[in-house]
Protein backbone atom coordinates (compact mmCIF):
# COMPACT_ATOMS: atom_id res chain seq x y z
CA UNK A 1 0.00 0.00 0.00
CA UNK A 2 1.30 3.40 -0.93
CA UNK A 3 2.15 6.05 1.52
CA UNK A 4 1.41 9.11 -0.70
CA UNK A 5 -1.64 9.75 0.76
CA UNK A 6 -5.25 11.29 -0.36
CA UNK A 7 -4.90 12.26 -3.70
CA UNK A 8 -7.52 15.15 -3.56
CA UNK A 9 -6.50 17.06 -0.52
CA UNK A 10 -9.22 19.13 0.95
CA UNK A 11 -6.72 22.11 1.90
CA UNK A 12 -6.56 22.64 -1.88
CA UNK A 13 -8.16 25.61 -3.20
CA UNK A 14 -9.98 23.36 -5.50
CA UNK A 15 -11.76 21.17 -3.17
CA UNK A 16 -14.78 24.00 -2.77
CA UNK A 17 -15.14 23.17 -6.54
CA UNK A 18 -15.63 19.20 -6.08
CA UNK A 19 -17.58 19.41 -3.23
CA UNK A 20 -20.31 21.42 -4.59
CA UNK A 21 -19.95 19.10 -7.39
CA UNK A 22 -20.41 16.40 -6.03
CA UNK A 23 -23.07 17.69 -3.98
CA UNK A 24 -24.95 18.52 -7.98
CA UNK A 25 -24.63 14.73 -8.95
CA UNK A 26 -24.90 12.55 -5.98
CA UNK A 27 -27.02 14.30 -3.11
CA UNK A 28 -30.28 13.32 -4.48
CA UNK A 29 -28.73 9.48 -4.74
CA UNK A 30 -27.28 9.64 -1.03
CA UNK A 31 -30.95 11.33 0.34
CA UNK A 32 -32.57 8.39 -1.27
CA UNK A 33 -30.40 5.76 0.07
CA UNK A 34 -31.12 7.82 3.62
CA UNK A 35 -34.39 8.15 3.95
CA UNK A 36 -35.39 4.29 2.77
CA UNK A 37 -33.07 4.24 6.09
CA UNK A 38 -36.03 5.89 8.08
CA UNK A 39 -34.41 8.84 9.45
CA UNK A 40 -36.45 10.56 11.49
CA UNK A 41 -36.70 13.40 14.53
CA UNK A 42 -34.39 12.44 17.46
CA UNK A 43 -31.77 10.40 15.42
CA UNK A 44 -27.96 10.59 16.50
CA UNK A 45 -26.32 10.93 13.24
CA UNK A 46 -22.52 10.60 11.92
CA UNK A 47 -21.41 11.77 8.98
CA UNK A 48 -17.99 11.15 8.11
CA UNK A 49 -15.77 13.12 5.58
CA UNK A 50 -18.48 15.79 5.79
CA UNK A 51 -17.04 17.90 2.48
CA UNK A 52 -19.11 21.07 2.04
CA UNK A 53 -21.57 19.90 4.26
CA UNK A 54 -24.89 18.90 1.57
CA UNK A 55 -25.33 15.67 3.62
CA UNK A 56 -25.17 17.26 7.05
CA UNK A 57 -27.32 20.08 6.35
CA UNK A 58 -29.94 17.25 4.92
CA UNK A 59 -29.50 15.01 8.40
CA UNK A 60 -30.24 18.41 10.58
CA UNK A 61 -32.80 18.81 9.27
CA UNK A 62 -34.50 15.51 9.49
CA UNK A 63 -33.67 14.54 12.93
CA UNK A 64 -35.10 17.87 14.21
CA UNK A 65 -34.03 19.92 17.52
CA UNK A 66 -34.71 16.32 19.47
CA UNK A 67 -31.80 14.94 17.21
CA UNK A 68 -27.86 15.69 16.55
CA UNK A 69 -25.63 15.01 14.43
CA UNK A 70 -22.17 15.19 14.65
CA UNK A 71 -19.85 15.72 11.37
CA UNK A 72 -16.42 15.04 11.19
CA UNK A 73 -12.88 15.87 8.84
CA UNK A 74 -9.29 16.61 8.53
CA UNK A 75 -10.38 19.93 7.44
CA UNK A 76 -13.74 22.07 7.96
CA UNK A 77 -12.38 25.15 5.91
CA UNK A 78 -15.62 23.67 3.07
CA UNK A 79 -18.05 22.82 5.70
CA UNK A 80 -20.87 25.27 5.34
CA UNK A 81 -23.51 23.67 8.07
CA UNK A 82 -26.31 26.71 8.13
CA UNK A 83 -28.35 27.46 11.01
CA UNK A 84 -28.45 23.88 11.84
CA UNK A 85 -28.15 24.39 15.63
CA UNK A 86 -27.99 20.34 16.44
CA UNK A 87 -25.06 19.84 14.60
CA UNK A 88 -21.36 19.39 16.23
CA UNK A 89 -18.58 20.21 14.03
CA UNK A 90 -14.93 17.96 15.02
CA UNK A 91 -11.66 17.85 13.52
CA UNK A 92 -11.28 13.94 13.51
CA UNK A 93 -8.99 11.58 11.79
CA UNK A 94 -11.15 8.24 11.60
CA UNK A 95 -7.99 6.01 11.41
CA UNK A 96 -6.53 7.14 14.36
CA UNK A 97 -9.18 9.12 16.98
CA UNK A 98 -11.31 7.73 18.67
CA UNK A 99 -15.09 6.58 18.37
CA UNK A 100 -17.90 6.38 21.14
CA UNK A 101 -19.12 3.21 20.75
CA UNK A 102 -23.16 1.95 20.70
CA UNK A 103 -23.58 6.59 19.93
CA UNK A 104 -25.10 6.57 16.39
CA UNK A 105 -28.53 5.34 14.83
CA UNK A 106 -27.18 6.10 11.27
CA UNK A 107 -23.60 6.40 10.11
CA UNK A 108 -22.95 7.93 6.49
CA UNK A 109 -19.71 7.76 4.44
CA UNK A 110 -19.11 9.04 0.90
CA UNK A 111 -16.32 8.62 -1.05
CA UNK A 112 -14.02 7.86 2.16
CA UNK A 113 -12.91 4.51 2.92
CA UNK A 114 -11.75 3.48 -0.46
CA UNK A 115 -8.70 6.07 -0.11
CA UNK A 116 -7.79 4.76 3.60
CA UNK A 117 -4.91 1.79 3.56
CA UNK A 118 -6.65 0.99 6.90
CA UNK A 119 -10.64 1.02 5.19
CA UNK A 120 -11.51 -2.64 6.66
CA UNK A 121 -10.27 -1.47 10.29
CA UNK A 122 -11.82 1.86 9.93
CA UNK A 123 -15.21 -0.10 8.48
CA UNK A 124 -14.82 -2.46 12.52
CA UNK A 125 -14.92 0.85 13.83
CA UNK A 126 -18.24 2.53 12.48
CA UNK A 127 -19.91 -0.69 13.02
CA UNK A 128 -18.72 -0.57 17.25
CA UNK A 129 -20.29 3.23 17.00
CA UNK A 130 -23.77 2.31 15.70
CA UNK A 131 -26.35 1.56 18.64
CA UNK A 132 -28.21 -1.43 18.42
CA UNK A 133 -30.71 -1.08 15.03
CA UNK A 134 -28.45 1.49 13.68
CA UNK A 135 -27.91 2.16 9.73
CA UNK A 136 -24.13 2.14 8.16
CA UNK A 137 -24.54 3.52 5.39
CA UNK A 138 -21.19 3.47 2.56
CA UNK A 139 -21.13 5.47 -0.99
CA UNK A 140 -17.89 4.32 -2.88
CA UNK A 141 -16.98 4.89 -6.70
CA UNK A 142 -16.02 2.30 -8.81
CA UNK A 143 -15.32 1.64 -12.46
CA UNK A 144 -17.79 -0.16 -13.64
CA UNK A 145 -18.38 0.78 -18.18
CA UNK A 146 -15.29 1.51 -21.25
CA UNK A 147 -15.72 5.03 -21.24
CA UNK A 148 -16.44 5.52 -17.62
CA UNK A 149 -15.60 7.99 -15.84
CA UNK A 150 -15.63 10.38 -18.92
CA UNK A 151 -17.60 11.00 -22.19
CA UNK A 152 -18.87 7.55 -23.47
CA UNK A 153 -18.93 6.60 -26.90
CA UNK A 154 -16.50 10.20 -27.85
CA UNK A 155 -16.93 11.63 -30.96
CA UNK A 156 -14.06 13.76 -31.55
CA UNK A 157 -10.53 13.77 -30.84
CA UNK A 158 -11.10 16.39 -27.93
CA UNK A 159 -13.21 13.85 -25.94
CA UNK A 160 -10.67 11.09 -26.87
CA UNK A 161 -8.43 13.31 -25.01
CA UNK A 162 -10.41 14.37 -22.31
CA UNK A 163 -11.23 10.71 -21.54
CA UNK A 164 -7.45 9.74 -21.73
CA UNK A 165 -6.48 12.68 -18.83
CA UNK A 166 -9.58 11.45 -16.97
CA UNK A 167 -8.13 7.97 -17.24
CA UNK A 168 -4.57 9.09 -15.94
CA UNK A 169 -6.36 10.80 -12.80
CA UNK A 170 -7.92 7.40 -12.17
CA UNK A 171 -4.60 5.72 -12.52
CA UNK A 172 -3.09 8.80 -9.77
CA UNK A 173 -5.87 7.37 -7.56
CA UNK A 174 -4.48 3.92 -7.39
CA UNK A 175 -0.65 5.06 -7.55
CA UNK A 176 -2.05 6.80 -4.30
CA UNK A 177 -3.51 3.69 -2.94
CA UNK A 178 -7.07 3.86 -3.27
CA UNK A 179 -8.67 0.56 -4.48
CA UNK A 180 -11.76 1.59 -6.56
CA UNK A 181 -11.64 -1.33 -8.27
CA UNK A 182 -12.85 -4.16 -6.24
CA UNK A 183 -13.63 -2.28 -2.70
CA UNK A 184 -16.51 -1.02 -3.21
CA UNK A 185 -17.94 -4.02 -5.24
CA UNK A 186 -16.80 -5.87 -1.74
CA UNK A 187 -19.06 -3.73 0.37
CA UNK A 188 -22.38 -5.61 1.77
CA UNK A 189 -19.50 -8.71 2.12
CA UNK A 190 -17.57 -7.00 4.20
CA UNK A 191 -21.10 -5.19 6.34
CA UNK A 192 -22.31 -9.01 6.68
CA UNK A 193 -19.21 -10.09 8.23
CA UNK A 194 -19.48 -7.49 10.94
CA UNK A 195 -22.58 -9.00 12.29
CA UNK A 196 -24.71 -6.51 10.21
CA UNK A 197 -28.25 -7.53 8.65
CA UNK A 198 -31.17 -6.02 6.37
CA UNK A 199 -28.62 -5.93 3.27
CA UNK A 200 -28.64 -4.29 -0.11
CA UNK A 201 -26.60 -2.40 -2.71
CA UNK A 202 -27.32 -0.38 -5.52
CA UNK A 203 -24.92 1.25 -8.04
CA UNK A 204 -25.82 4.14 -9.33
CA UNK A 205 -24.36 6.42 -12.86
CA UNK A 206 -25.15 9.67 -12.77
CA UNK A 207 -24.77 11.47 -17.11
CA UNK A 208 -24.22 14.92 -18.05
CA UNK A 209 -25.50 16.95 -14.75
CA UNK A 210 -23.26 20.21 -14.10
CA UNK A 211 -21.68 18.58 -11.19
CA UNK A 212 -20.19 16.28 -13.30
CA UNK A 213 -18.52 18.55 -15.27
CA UNK A 214 -17.17 20.53 -11.68
CA UNK A 215 -15.61 17.64 -10.26
CA UNK A 216 -13.98 16.63 -13.40
CA UNK A 217 -12.32 20.02 -13.53
CA UNK A 218 -12.10 20.29 -9.71
CA UNK A 219 -9.69 17.09 -10.37
CA UNK A 220 -7.84 17.57 -13.23
CA UNK A 221 -6.54 21.55 -11.79
CA UNK A 222 -5.85 20.12 -8.96
CA UNK A 223 -3.45 17.26 -9.63
CA UNK A 224 -2.39 18.68 -12.91
CA UNK A 225 1.43 18.97 -12.24
CA UNK A 226 1.50 15.73 -11.10
CA UNK A 227 -0.31 13.93 -14.12
CA UNK A 228 2.38 15.74 -15.67
CA UNK A 229 5.34 14.47 -14.17
CA UNK A 230 4.26 10.98 -14.37
CA UNK A 231 4.22 11.07 -18.32
CA UNK A 232 0.58 9.82 -18.39
CA UNK A 233 -0.11 13.05 -19.83
CA UNK A 234 1.11 16.08 -21.52
CA UNK A 235 0.38 19.82 -20.71
CA UNK A 236 -1.39 20.10 -23.62
CA UNK A 237 -3.39 17.36 -23.16
CA UNK A 238 -4.66 18.38 -19.80
CA UNK A 239 -5.06 22.26 -21.24
CA UNK A 240 -7.22 20.53 -23.93
CA UNK A 241 -9.49 18.44 -21.44
CA UNK A 242 -9.97 21.29 -19.44
CA UNK A 243 -11.35 23.37 -22.65
CA UNK A 244 -13.33 20.63 -23.66
CA UNK A 245 -14.69 20.56 -19.54
CA UNK A 246 -15.92 24.00 -20.55
CA UNK A 247 -18.19 22.77 -23.79
CA UNK A 248 -21.54 23.57 -22.42
CA UNK A 249 -22.78 21.12 -24.79
CA UNK A 250 -20.60 18.11 -23.51
CA UNK A 251 -22.35 14.83 -22.20
CA UNK A 252 -19.88 13.58 -19.50
CA UNK A 253 -20.30 11.28 -17.10
CA UNK A 254 -18.38 10.23 -12.88
CA UNK A 255 -17.69 6.79 -12.28
CA UNK A 256 -20.71 4.41 -10.77
CA UNK A 257 -21.36 5.11 -7.38
CA UNK A 258 -21.79 1.91 -4.99
CA UNK A 259 -24.25 2.63 -2.39
CA UNK A 260 -24.36 -0.31 0.48
CA UNK A 261 -26.15 -0.54 3.95
CA UNK A 262 -26.16 -3.13 7.08
CA UNK A 263 -28.08 -2.70 9.77
CA UNK A 264 -26.69 -3.58 13.53
CA UNK A 265 -28.91 -6.30 15.24
CA UNK A 266 -30.62 -5.39 18.42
Amino acid sequence: MTDKGYLFDNASREAGGRFSGLAGALDATTFRHLSDRGVAPGWRCLEVGTGGGSVVRWLAEKVGQAGRVLATDLNLDWVDIGNAPNVELRIHDVVRDPLPEAEFDLIHARLVLVHLPARDEVMTKLVAALRPTGWLVLEEFTPCLPGVPGVPEPETNAEVCLNRVLAAVGDLLLDHGADTASYPRTLVRRLRCRGLTELGAEGTVIFGQQGVIDVHRANVRQVRDELIATGRVSSDDVDLALHTLADPGLVATLAMLISAWGRKRA
